[in-house]
Formats: C-alpha cells, structure tokens, sequence
C-alpha cells in the first residue's frame, strides 16, 4: 500500500466516524431537546396550577387585610380587633392559605406584618389605637396585599 492508498484509507477511516459520531450527536441533541422541552411544559403547567390556588387562597387574606385601609381611615379600632386580626392571619396560614405564599412574600409581607401586630398588642391589650400603630400595622397590611398581587401577577400590565 502506498502513501496515497494509506492517507484514502485514514480519511475515508476518519470521515465514516466523523458520520457516525455527527449522527450521534444529532440524535443525543434531541432526546435533550426533547427532555428540556417536556420539563419546561411540566413547569409551566404547575406554575399556571399554583397561580389559580393562589387566587382562590389569596382572596380571603386580601380581604381580612381591609380592617386598616389608608383612604378613609377606619376609626374606632380597637386592639382587641388586632388580636382577632392576627389570629385570624394564623388560621388562615395554617388552615388554607400559608403553603401557597411564595418565600418572597413570607418573609417581606407575611411575616413582617405579624410581627409588628405582635409588637403593637405586646403593651396594648384594649381600647382604640393610636394613629402610629394604625399607620405601622396599616403599611404592613399595604405591603402584604402588594406581595400577594405580585405571586399571581395581577398588577401586570396587559398588552397595549
């Protein structure tokens, strides 16, 4: 065999593999194509699912929200109503509602706006409250139905 018959036979070698090793990766290309592609549709069903239970849940958390409004001003409540409110957010989130609260939302929202009920009724205990810890605990309301809104993407804006 000479040297031109040997560098055919290496090219003609090389070529067939470069064929089969192309084939190949074509056919590996797809199955992983194929693979992100189902996951992407498994991901977006489950998101359109969890969005349509946060509608439903959300509601009833959107509403209990309403006894601190900022335009009028509520007046007359008591303590004791921010007691049943905070326990009423309690029920809520161990009953129906806590699982569906994005992480974002627990812990900037949810959490927060517990918090500054637990500090307001930690000296108070009866009677109208003031104006600061109307404003404290109505801001945290306001920032609470603000997370809400943005876990079902409700304040989106629409096409044009």
């Amino acid at each position: 065999m000479g040297p031109v018959e040997i560098i055919l036979t290496v090219l003609t070698a090389a070529g067939g593999s470069a064929v089969v090793l192309a084939a190949l990766a074509a056919w590996l290309g797809k199955i992983w194509a194929d693979r992100i592609a189902q996951n992407q549709r498994l991901h977006a069903d489950i998101d359109v699912d969890l969005r349509k239970r946060r509608i439903r849940v959300y509601r009833e958390l959107w509403t209990c929200t309403s006894l601190l409004p900022k335009w009028p001003k509520a007046s007359g409540v008591t303590y004791e109503q921010l007691l049943t409110f905070s326990q009423t957010l309690r029920d809520w989130y161990f009953g129906k509602g806590g699982m569906y609260l994005s992480r974002s939302t627990h812990d900037k929202a949810y959490s927060p706006l517990q918090d500054a009920l637990a500090e307001v009724l930690r000296s108070n205990s009866s009677g109208v409250i003031s104006d600061e810890h109307y404003e404290k605990v109505r801001s945290r309301c306001s920032a609470l139905r603000t997370a809400l809104a943005g876990d079902i993407e409700s304040r989106r804006e629409g096409p044009e």
